[in-house]
């Protein structure tokens, strides 16, 4: 069984991969010009990535 550390340690590594695809995917690593829409969905996709941290974090912690 997996103990409360490395558990966070997977949450982590798992938001910072799904922040990677979403990304690539949305062009954020590429030379032209982003669109409006793009960039507000990558903002609202960076909130919710620090809210599962944060809460993750709040879990650790207090459980």
């Amino acid at each position: 069984m997996l103990e409360k550390f490395e558990i966070y340690i997977i949450i982590l590594i798992l938001v910072f991969l799904f922040y990677v695809v979403i990304s690539l995917g949305a062009g954020v690593f590429s030379k032209k010009e982003k669109k409006p829409e793009v960039k507000k969905y990558l903002r609202s996709v960076n909130i919710l990535l620090i809210f599962i941290v944060i809460v993750g974090t709040v879990l650790m912690l207090f459980l």
